[in-house]
């Protein structure tokens, strides 16, 4: 049987196609239900992950297919309320836009009391937090992976409330961690470098490599657990403040409700790197009054360089923002007030 091809995001680049074999991907959902979800004996699966991307393939796919169990998928309907059916165990295949919906539904989920979320292809957000707490001693659980389509997932994390930045990650028992690139100068954090049985091959090669260097930083806390420190791609160190740009839109989203608002890295003469705003809104909402409206950020991190507005924000199917669509998008220079 040839193998499934599956792409990466393209959020910062061309996206690169990654070839799985049928017998990777019954592993990594057989791993998985085991490991992380606990054997858990699911009467119904509802999954919001487009089956094209290997993490939508995996549970909206390939675990009801292995487990026969039944499986509503909502990918093209996001919006939409999942379907709980009395005394039914059912597992939430989420993405990150996905919590907001759960959010609203919380007391629903309350009531049920036999739903586990699963959650990935990006940071876990604060919605997601809120909800984890909101329904603490309910019944109700929520689980993170964090993997890479070059690796599929290689640790795992409870979503517990507002304290889950606590919890280390820990490693899926056929994961193994190498030694990664240094990040600080004083080798605290590392980019997480993983070698697996489940790592894909490059199209157009033979094998696939032997290890991969992901993009996330992190530091050691015991032989297979660690703390996730951010993504390379996503923070930057501007006049040797360090930002951690998921971080930084989370307080400027609180400060300009109602807009659709992202940062990115960019380079910059003076200091190096730094990062821009790009938001999606009305046009009564003018880029030089939204960059005097952010100011000085909270903890001392520095406002950013310049604020665009854009017709909209492009997203992949899972919601990863396409940074160099996003840039190109951008509106002439003079509608952004530089520092």
């Amino acid at each position: 049987m040839p193998d499934i091809a599956f792409a990466t995001s393209g959020s910062t680049g061309p996206p690169v196609t990654w070839l799985r074999t049928e017998a990777q991907l019954r592993a990594e959902a057989e791993l998985v239900h085991d490991a992380v979800l606990g054997s858990a004996r699911f009467g119904r699966i509802v999954s919001y992950a487009p089956p094209g991307h290997l993490y939508g393939r995996l549970y909206g796919h390939e675990l009801p297919r292995l487990r026969d169990i039944p499986v509503t998928g909502l990918w093209d309907q996001p919006l939409s309320v999942p379907r709980l059916e009395d005394g039914v165990p059912t597992l939430l295949v989420c993405l990150p836009s996905t919590w907001q919906l759960l959010a609203r539904h919380a007391p629903a989920l309350a009531r049920h009391g036999r739903v586990t979320a699963l959650h990935s292809t990006g940071p876990a957000t604060p919605a997601a937090h809120l909800v984890a707490g909101r329904l603490a001693d309910t019944g109700f659980r929520a689980h993170e992976l964090l993997g890479s389509t070059e690796t599929g997932a290689v640790a795992h994390r409870p979503i517990a409330g507002e304290h889950t930045d606590a919890v280390p990650w820990r490693l899926l028992p056929d994961v193994e961690v190498l030694p990664g690139t240094r990040a600080d100068a004083d080798g605290a954090a590392r980019r997480l470098r993983v070698g697996s049985p489940r790592l894909a091959r490059p199209s157009g090669a033979e094998a696939p490599p032997d290890d991969w260097e992901m993009p996330d930083l992190v530091a050691p806390v015991g032989p297979r657990t660690f703390h996730h420190l951010g993504r390379a791609s996503r923070l930057v160190k501007v006049n040797g403040v360090r930002c951690d740009l998921a971080h930084v839109e989370d307080m400027a989203r609180d400060r300009c409700p109602g807009l659709d608002l992202v940062c990115a890295p960019v380079s910059d003469p003076v200091r190096g790197e730094h990062y821009e705003v790009f938001y999606a809104g009305p046009e009564t909402v003018d880029p030089v009054a939204l960059r005097r409206r952010l100011g000085r950020l909270p903890s001392g991190l520095p406002a950013p360089r310049a604020v665009h507005r854009v017709p909209r924000i492009p997203r992949s199917a899972t919601g990863k923002v396409l940074t160099t669509e996003l840039i190109a998008a951008a509106r002439p220079a003079q509608e952004a007030e530089h520092v």
